[in-house]
């Protein structure tokens, strides 16, 4: 792949509306640097405990089935490695490590081989939001497997920077639609977020302070929140409430 091709492939993601959109060209970037397999992986900061996974990939149907059904990436050494890393890393030269050898690390990549998904590599990716994401290609056995990997993967780096962006902004899009605030309730939150009492802000927008908490009441109904220092975690991490520069 030239740097023409490439720059021309990155333009498209910049212009994509959709996640299919996205994914159908990820499957173009797979074609130009010969790696047959590609998975994105958006996790969500609304929840440390159960985080939401936003995923875009052409893994084997089977495999991420089962991924999924059996809780695999609690044992995945890809995941372990990312969560303590900023680095990407090749999955042959990860195993290497005995940090990521242990017994059910190592038969969940044996049974990844089974699905052809026998090397690849991994990147992970935070915007400055926090989001998290990992974009990993896997390729099958073959002989320039190695070679194949390493021609693809400065490419790949600089690829799911941007494939990562543009999800972040779709799936964005669809949460504001999902939990669209009215301007009122977006005012009450933004001070909300600044750590003001309901009292507070009463006197800053100049509304009774029992109008301040029906708008908060709101907005923490309509975020699926708990209570209002959730509310005021989801709006931030979400973007619903933007800094006044």
């Amino acid at each position: 792949m030239n740097i023409n091709q490439f720059n021309a492939i990155v333009d498209q993601i910049s212009n994509a509306k959709t996640k299919q959109e996205l994914h159908e060209i990820s499957l173009a970037f797979c074609q130009l640097v010969n790696m047959p397999y590609y998975v994105i992986g958006v996790f969500s900061q609304d929840s440390l405990y159960s985080p939401a996974i936003h995923t875009l990939n052409n893994y084997p149907k089977d495999w991420m089935d089962l991924y999924a059904e059996q809780n695999r990436h609690k044992n995945d050494p890809v995941i372990a490695y990312m969560l303590t890393s900023h680095s990407p890393v090749r999955w042959d030269k990860l195993l290497k490590n005995e940090r990521f050898q242990s017994v059910e690390q190592v038969l969940f990549m044996k049974q990844a081989i089974k699905y052809g998904l026998s090397n690849g590599f991994s990147i992970p990716i935070k915007s400055i939001s926090s989001e998290f994401a990992i974009f990993s290609m896997a390729i099958g056995e073959a002989e320039n497997a190695i070679d194949i990997m390493d021609n693809a993967q400065p490419f790949a780096h600089t690829f799911a920077t941007h494939l990562f962006e543009r999800f972040l902004a779709i799936l964005s899009q669809e949460e504001i639609k999902q939990f669209e605030l009215t301007k009122r309730e977006r005012e009450c939150m933004f001070w909300a977020c600044e750590g003001k009492t309901t009292w507070e802000i009463s006197k800053i927008i100049d509304i009774s302070e029992r109008t301040v908490l029906y708008h908060l009441n709101n907005s923490t109904k309509k975020l699926g929140a708990i209570n209002r220092q959730h509310a005021v975690a989801i709006s931030i991490n979400r973007g619903l409430i933007k800094p006044n520069l």
